[in-house]
């Protein structure tokens, strides 16, 4: 594919986001096999990057980017060099190889779906995650590995979710390291492009901060590489299937942590702790790894603590941080991803043929799958560093580097250990999984397009090893990439054959020591199977979890109560507290400027005094009806405030809300008692007492903090420019909708939450306890006869429905007007998106209250799909942004006709949608029984519908008394406390 080796990055990266995008449909059109095609254009990625690879190799560094961010300097910015290709054809080539393996090792279920569907966007990610120039871009992406990693591994079932959070838990802390890194450094270096950042005077400048930052980078590259102590979770990953461990925990996920070391290590050469902690841990965590490794049974786990090992490996080689150093940590990353890929899917081969992982279990398997056997000696060969394999090169590099570290004998005789190690737990694999074995069980036989991606990778370690010099230039590019500039010295030369070396004589030994282990292994390998240590990692993990929900737990018990009281002294006693605390030290300190005149009114005062009385009736009230009447009538009272003020706009939204929220209220009401709770002389007394210090507190902070300075900065902008570069006069639309869109945004999902929330929680409450046993029948109530109060008042009130029901003929298509003027007009007049849905909304409740009974308003499903309509369209129309013009929600303007078009009008359109969704589930749930909420069932629509058509004719023969059958039914329902049952139920 030819190509721009700069315009080879964006085709690339285009390429792998087609296969997120389209693996949903190919997984329903072509089930598991949705891999052949993934697999393909992972191989048409790879071919695509092939122009910016050969330029990175002979020295260029091509470079792509487009503005994501102007206001603060972030790009889309990615930069090719050698530790960009090597780690974007391992992402790649590894990845179409285990979407092929994984075509005939995947169920025939609807599970691939998630599969293909995050293992695409984790490549995505991971690709430009070892490309990209920027440092908010690196942290963005850092991430969205984390949660790939996380959701691969949790959608394998439920032995999966605690590993998967364990998982997610330890990346989450490298994460947080990586944030802090990250904005220290754009803070200090006064830019976001990575490879600028890295270049900067201030490594050398100030040793306390680098040092500082080398330990954030550890930090984050630990946890995702599995480095002591933060290894616990990837064996506890192995949960995950297979081809998510073949690829995320042996060649993808893990070099994450990898490639951050190489691509942060110019910055830290001259920090030591950054050289002590890679050597020192990564060679501790080889041993350890390697020995927990030897004591496994499960094959599975056993390579998982090999991947332990290996990464401790090549975490010490790159601490060396000398081209000798540089050139083991690249050539065993390439070496590793190939053999331990294939051993992992070799791993699920086993399984699929005799159905166990576990040693103990295992037939002798070299007879019966002899193919098989073969390559998994070669892969087990490579990975104990045995020639003539790439294995073996880049052990014996890694044995040359670790001479050149400091306290070199002692480093290389550690590293001998745990070559050792192993070369030991490599015969565990060989001789145990495939020649000790005692077992009888049947095996099944193993697909060839399942065996031969299995093969592909280990046995591609073969010719290389007679190839290096094939390897040399993208080797030394890589070398150079992690080298500071001017550094880079003559890089050695890859060979199989060095001459009698002192590394040759270390891996003699090694060699024998391991030979020895392995005759021994009848009695070594169980020896080791014991548990040395009392406990493991994941369990160190689960108790510190225990440990912290205990801790919680002490936390919350003071307001771990239903009761809202408790919640409300904090957060009302705190804000008190704040507001007078500071009045107090702005009154003190001489800081208190003094109030702006002809900010007060008569009207003011007359508001107070009402406001006062309201709020005093709703505190003193003991019936709930009367409280919420007293509450009304202070939300009239804020309006005529806001009115009073000069804000039309807000006053009318005010209204409104305060309109639909006690409609909702009442909803609310019919299910509760009529009556507050009574409570004791001494709560009353601690309520008022606590009400009137909140109250002091508040009127304190209102005096000193408001009223006292003239217009703002900010303020002033909005007034003079928001007209000139909105085009819009109603600045206060403009502002929600282009200036602050993304707060909008926010607040729209956050709408949307809410509404979400009262389906899930409305619907998980049954009204069992609210209906009468089994077929038992309810009364019915003959309104000609003097009855209760409840009942006369039934009585008096079922009259007003006939002249609502008349009224609305005329009032709802006039407020479909009123609302269709009010969304248009907004960006010039008083309007907008809110208001216009909250007129819209009052539609929905008046037919509501029109209604003879409890019925849903529309189709069932009509206000989830609004809320989250309108959330969708908010969102493309910020991604239009995106894509015409300069940023995210960044508004495009034009002409149609005279008219001024903005796209911040269908932002607005989104606003609406979701205000109109909330509201009409609102009624629909709070409003309606269980019966009800099931209208979309035949019968049940059926009787709405009648009801519906009786409602004109209805209402006024039932008061007659003529029809006494439906009214009877709600009449007992309201004045029993039960509600009515549709018929049949």
């Amino acid at each position: 594919m030819l190509t721009t080796p700069a315009g080879a990055v964006p085709l690339t990266l285009a390429l792998l986001v087609l296969a997120v995008v389209v693996s949903a449909p190919l997984v329903r059109v072509a089930g598991r096999n949705a891999g052949w095609p993934l697999a393909a254009l992972y191989l048409l990625a790879a071919g695509a990057f092939t122009p910016a690879a050969a330029d990175a190799v002979a020295g260029g560094h091509a470079r792509w980017s487009m503005e994501w961010v102007p206001a603060l300097g972030v790009e889309l910015a990615f930069r090719v060099d050698g530790i960009g290709v090597l780690f974007t054809y391992i992402a790649t080539l590894i990845g179409a190889v285990v979407f092929a393996y994984s075509t005939r090792y995947l169920k025939r279920d609807g599970a691939n779906l998630s599969f293909y569907l995050v293992m695409t966007t984790f490549t995505a990610a991971m690709t430009a995650l070892v490309l990209t120039d920027d440092l908010v871009v690196l942290f963005v992406c850092w991430e969205l590995t984390s949660i790939a990693s996380f959701l691969l591994i949790a959608r394998s079932g439920r032995g999966a979710e605690a590993p998967s959070f364990q998982a997610l838990l330890v990346t989450f802390v490298g994460g947080l390291a990586m944030l802090v890194a990250v904005g220290a450094i754009v803070a200090r270096t006064g830019t976001t492009v990575l490879s600028e950042a890295l270049r900067s005077d201030v490594w050398g400048a100030d040793p306390s901060f680098a040092t500082a930052v080398a330990l954030l980078v550890i930090i984050a590259a630990f946890t995702k590489s599995a480095q002591f102590p933060f290894h616990v979770w990837l064996p506890a990953a192995m949960a995950a299937d297979t081809p998510v461990s073949a690829y995320l925990h042996a060649a993808a996920v893990v070099k994450a942590g990898i490639f951050l070391l190489m691509r942060f290590g110019p910055a830290f050469a001259d920090v030591a702790v950054w050289h002590v902690l890679l050597i020192g841990v990564g060679l501790l965590t080889n041993c350890l790894g390697a020995w927990f490794a030897l004591a496994q049974t499960d094959l599975k786990k056993l390579m998982a603590y090999s991947t332990v090992s290996q990464l401790g490996l090549i975490v010490a080689a790159i601490g060396v941080g000398s081209p000798v150093g540089l050139t083991a940590a690249v050539v065993h990353t390439i070496a590793h991803a190939l053999f331990k890929s294939g051993l992992f899917m070799l791993v699920g081969v086993v399984d699929h043929a005799a159905h166990t992982r576990d040693l103990r279990r295992l037939p002798q398997l070299y007879r019966a799958m002899p193919w098989t056997f073969a390559v998994a000696l070669v892969g087990c060969a490579s990975m104990a560093g045995l020639p003539p394999l790439l294995g073996f090169v880049s052990k014996e590099s890694i044995l040359t580097a670790m001479r050149d570290a400091p306290a070199g004998a002692l480093a290389l005789a550690v590293a001998a250990f745990g070559s050792v190690l192993t070369f030991s737990y490599c015969a565990k694999i060989l001789l145990g999984g495939f020649v000790d074995g005692r077992e009888e069980r049947e095996i099944h036989p193993v697909e060839a397009s399942l065996w031969w991606p299995t093969a592909l990778p280990i046995l591609l370690g073969v010719p290389l090893a007679f190839a290096l010099g094939l390897l040399e230039p993208p080797v030394a590019a890589a070398v150079e990439a992690g080298l500071p500039a001017g550094a880079a010295g003559e890089h050695p030369h890859l060979s199989l054959w060095h001459g009698l070396t002192l590394e040759l004589w270390v891996t003699a030994l090694v060699v024998l020591a391991g030979v020895l282990v392995a005759l021994r292994r009848a009695r070594v390998f169980p020896a080791l199977q014991r548990d040395w240590f009392g406990f493991d990692g994941a369990r160190v993990v689960d108790l510190l979890t225990r440990a912290l929900a205990s801790a919680g737990r002490v936390v919350d018990r003071p307001v771990a109560v239903d009761h809202p009281s408790r919640h409300l002294v904090f957060i009302l006693g705190s804000f008190a507290a704040l507001l007078a605390g500071g009045a107090a030290v702005l009154a003190s300190g001489g800081h208190l400027p003094a109030p702006q005149p002809g900010l007060s009114a008569p009207i003011d005062a007359v508001v107070l005094v009402l406001v006062t009385v309201g709020a005093g009736v709703v505190a003193l009230s003991h019936n709930r009806i009367a409280a919420t009447v007293s509450l009304s009538a202070v939300g009239v009272l804020v309006v005529i405030q806001i009115i009073a003020l000069g804000a039309p706009d807000v006053a009318l939204t005010q209204m409104l809300v305060e309109a639909l929220t006690i409609v909702v209220i009442m909803l609310v009401l019919q299910k509760l008692p009529t009556t507050f709770p009574r409570s004791s002389r001494g709560s009353r007394a601690r309520a008022l007492g606590f009400a009137a210090l909140v109250g002091v507190g508040a009127a304190a902070g209102t005096w000193a903090l408001t009223g006292r300075r003239g217009t703002s900065g900010v303020a002033q902008h909005y007034i003079e420019d928001a007209p000139v570069i909105s085009g819009g006069a109603n600045i206060v639309n403009v502002i929600l909708v282009e200036f602050r869109a993304l707060d909008t945004l926010g607040e729209l999902t956050v709408l949307g939450m809410a509404g979400i929330a009262i389906v899930a929680l409305v619907s998980t409450v049954r009204n069992d306890h609210l209906d009468p046993p089994g077929d038992q029948e309810i009364p019915e109530i003959d309104l000609r006869a003097d009855g209760s109060a409840a009942e006369r008042a039934i009585r008096a009130a079922w009259a007003n429905v006939l002249p609502l029901q008349l009224l609305l003929r005329v009032v709802n298509p006039i407020l479909a007007l009123v609302s269709a003027i009010l969304f248009l007009r907004g960006h010039n007049e008083p309007g907008g998106g809110f208001i216009a849905a909250l007129v819209g909304s009052a539609i929905v409740g008046l037919t509501y209250l029109s209604t003879s009974r409890d019925r849903q308003i529309g189709p069932p499903r009509l206000p989830v799909f609004l809320v989250g309509g309108g959330v969708i369209t908010a969102v493309l129309t910020g991604l239009a942004g995106l894509v015409g013009a300069t940023s995210f929600l960044e508004p495009l303007h034009g002409h149609i006709g005279a008219w001024h078009f903005s796209s911040s009008l269908v932002f607005d359109l989104g606003v609406y949608l979701a205000v109109l969704g909330l509201v009409m589930i609102a009624f629909n749930l709070l409003g309606t029984s269980a019966a009800t909420r099931t209208a979309g069932e035949e019968g049940t629509r059926e009787r709405a519908d009648e009801a519906v058509e009786g409602e004109l004719s209805g209402p006024l023969d039932t008061v007659r008394g003529e029809s006494p059958g439906r009214v009877g039914r709600t009449t007992s329902f309201i004045s029993s406390g039960t509600r009515p049952k549709e018929p049949g139920r």
